[in-house]
Parts: structure tokens; C-alpha cells; sequence
């Protein structure tokens, strides 16, 4: 069994890519530390990161042996979310955002995981919605930068010079981690 405890943050090297297992996950599978899942060619893999860590479309990871393993979104049930006006997309997008749901954005659409009283709340806002079957891979949100391996957005941000929302949620998180 493949034994996977790293992930890097260095894109995958062309003389590593004939070497590199192929992992097809969902975002599901993707946001889990701890997974035990079968490589596109059939090898048994264990996945044991730290805790928080996500594995975007394309990230590598390795284990203590060198192996290396790139990651695939997997095509996956997803609702595509779509208007007739950016600005009504806008808003369906502001709504999504405001009930913290993980959205991969385009320019003229959105995609989240399928949920009926989600859908029901965006007819209602006037979006349109289409069920569809493709990789998903949200925002990584304000506090992590895309590569999830940057410093913390609160480290960056001092709490005199915040906006009060910067500050309701520099104290929250130490009141979490303290």
C-alpha cells in the first residue's frame, strides 16, 4: 500500500510525471486528512496529512519512501448556477457566500454540490440551475491562499488596523485556538 503523508507545494516536475500515481478524488474525498482510496491504475493508497489540509486539483503529495501522487478532481453530481444578468448571478453568488457554501466561480456561472433547498433559494433569487456531472473544486477562501500553505490571513492583519469584521473574526479564531 501506497503510504501518502505530505502535501507539496511545488507543481510536478516533467521527468516526475511518467513516476506520479494518478488519484481521481471528489471535493468530498479531498477535504479528508485521513483517506484510504485506489490510484487510477489500481494501488491501494493511504492519505495521512494534517488535519485542515485540502487537496486542490492538480496537488501533489509524497511519503516518507519519495512516491509521489498527483491529484485529479473527480467528476462529480453538481448544480451550475447561471442568470441572465451578472448582476443577478452576483447576487445568487452573495447568498451562497453569505450561508458559507464552498462554490467554484467562472464568469458567467457557479458550481456547488447539490442541494435541494439551496436550489429552491436560487429559483427564487431568479437563477437558473442545471444538474450536471464535473470536477469540482471550490474557492479556497479568505483565509488560505490557493497553494493552503501561505501564513494566515489574521497573522497578516493587526487588529487596530482592521475592519471590524477582520476583528469579530481575529478574535474568534483566538478564542478557538487558545
Amino acid at each position: 500500500m501506497l503510504r501518502l503523508t505530505q502535501l507539496l507545494d511545488r507543481p510536478l516536475a516533467a521527468q516526475e510525471a511518467d513516476h506520479a500515481v494518478r488519484l481521481h478524488l471528489a471535493y468530498g474525498e479531498r477535504v479528508k486528512s485521513r483517506l484510504a482510496t485506489m490510484s487510477v491504475d489500481g494501488q491501494a493508497v493511504a492519505i495521512l496529512l494534517p488535519r485542515g489540509s485540502v487537496m486542490r486539483d492538480g496537488a501533489l503529495l509524497t511519503g516518507d519512501d519519495g512516491a509521489l501522487a498527483r491529484i485529479e478532481a473527480a467528476p462529480e453530481p453538481v448544480t451550475r448556477v447561471t442568470a441572465d444578468t451578472p448582476l443577478a448571478l452576483l447576487r445568487a453568488v452573495y447568498h451562497l457566500a453569505n450561508r458559507h457554501v464552498p462554490a467554484q466561480l467562472a464568469v458567467d456561472h457557479a458550481l456547488i454540490e447539490r442541494d435541494p433547498v439551496l436550489e429552491t433559494m436560487l429559483l427564487g433569487l431568479g437563477a437558473r440551475i442545471e444538474h450536471i456531472e464535473a470536477p469540482f473544486d471550490p474557492e479556497g477562501g479568505a483565509y488560505h491562499g490557493e497553494d493552503h500553505h501561505g501564513p494566515s490571513h489574521r497573522e497578516s492583519v493587526d487588529a487596530v488596523s482592521a475592519t471590524i469584521g477582520e476583528q469579530l473574526s481575529i478574535a474568534a479564531h483566538a478564542r478557538r485556538t487558545a
